[in-house]
């Protein structure tokens, strides 16, 4: 079984996975309204023939190098020759594997038959690909997603001009910061995706995972300063003032429940359970990368659910109105889905958005395919 404190941070980080100037009102026409959503949602005529059971493509297995180690990876092909254009499906945050691979999975034969071709690949540090992901960064993860678009662009069966990224939740700004840096990814498609700050992200994670635990607002703002104390610390990798700070930690345990309290600096290392976090440890006092979509010229999708309490859709939607506004790029379209959560569930309805749909219009509309 997960100890209490892996299974609080789990809550945490999966209530997952600002910058100072903010988009203007000019910006708003690259929000879609209801009608414009309305006709992305309509079943596309090459999906509406898709079944499970009918295989309509070929796999074709690669090992792609990247910094040093070598990506497990599969190439969903379309089964009629030629060249296609590529979406590289990227994970959401942690490394449970099952969980991560979920959506690449489902997505990338469902591509393959409309298509597209779809790169599945494991994670770093994960099922057969090499690396240790306890020694990973969040840099390692967007250059690999730049290794692949480099590699794949030298296939004889995908075409070099129309490469993309498909991902969620971290995986989903991920790919926009690879594509940032990464000329070659020319579509972007984010779900879900928190565009800002990882520090602003965790606080926002914390406390609503608190209350998500049924800590009372009392307790939830006597523990807040102390989670944005600790991430502003790990934000600026001051190890003196963490281990420090580690003492109030433990005095404050003896006041109140551990679970509502941040972990001291040696537990981050030595407690087995937060190894799914490391990542973003290791990652103190480097560019989460937020700042490098300010570079971004790609064509961007983005797609959130307004009932989405795991990112902060709002701050999300406008750092993009702000950083497209800044370098001037009108290529990006912004679907917000007025009852749907971060995995775009309506509950008033009860049943999940097929978001797929909004994709694969958008790609064709916008040249991809």
């Amino acid at each position: 079984m997960m100890k209490k404190r892996q299974m609080f941070w789990i809550i945490a980080c999966s209530l997952l996975l600002h910058c100072n100037c903010r988009g203007s009102q000019s910006q708003n026409h690259h929000i879609l309204d209801t009608d414009s959503v309305q006709q992305l949602l309509i079943k596309p005529p090459y999906l509406a023939s898709y079944s499970d059971s009918v295989i309509t493509y070929v796999i074709e297995r690669l090992s792609i190098p990247s910094y040093g180690i070598y990506l497990w990876a599969e190439l969903y092909l379309p089964s009629r020759t030629g060249t296609y254009p590529l979406l590289i499906l990227t994970h959401g945050g942690f490394n449970e594997f099952d969980l991560i691979m979920s959506a690449p999975l489902y997505y990338a034969p469902r591509l393959a038959h409309s298509g597209i071709a779809a790169l599945v690949y494991h994670k770093r540090g994960t099922g057969e690909s090499g690396g240790v992901y306890a020694l990973s960064t969040l840099d390692d993860f967007i250059n690999d997603i730049g290794s692949i678009a480099c590699f794949l662009s030298q296939h004889p069966n995908i075409d070099s001009t129309r490469i993309g990224v498909l991902g969620g939740s971290a995986g989903g700004i991920d790919g926009a910061i690879a594509a940032s840096r990464s000329p070659i990814i020319r579509w972007v498609v984010s779900n879900s995706a928190p565009i800002v700050p990882g520090e602003e992200l965790r606080n926002y994670n914390i406390e609503n995972a608190l209350r998500l635990r049924g800590f009372p607002d009392s307790l939830v703002q006597v523990a807040m300063p102390h989670w944005k104390r600790h991430h502003a610390l790990w934000a600026q990798n001051d190890t003196n003032g963490l281990k420090l700070f580690a003492a109030e930690i433990i005095e404050l345990r003896k006041q109140y429940d551990p679970l509502l309290l941040p972990s001291t600096y040696e537990e981050v290392f030595s407690d087995s359970s937060l190894i799914p976090f490391r990542p973003f440890f290791n990652s103190a006092g480097r560019n989460d990368g937020f700042s490098d979509i300010k570079n971004l010229k790609s064509r961007w999708l983005c797609i959130f659910g307004k009932k989405d309490n795991i990112i902060p859709v709002q701050s999300s939607i406008e750092n993009i109105q702000a950083f497209m506004s800044a370098n001037g790029n009108e290529e990006h379209t912004i679907v917000v889905l007025p009852n749907a959560d971060h995995n775009f569930y309506d509950a008033e309805q009860d049943r999940y958005i097929p978001v797929i749909r909004i994709i694969l219009n958008w790609l064709k509309t916008n040249g991809f395919f």
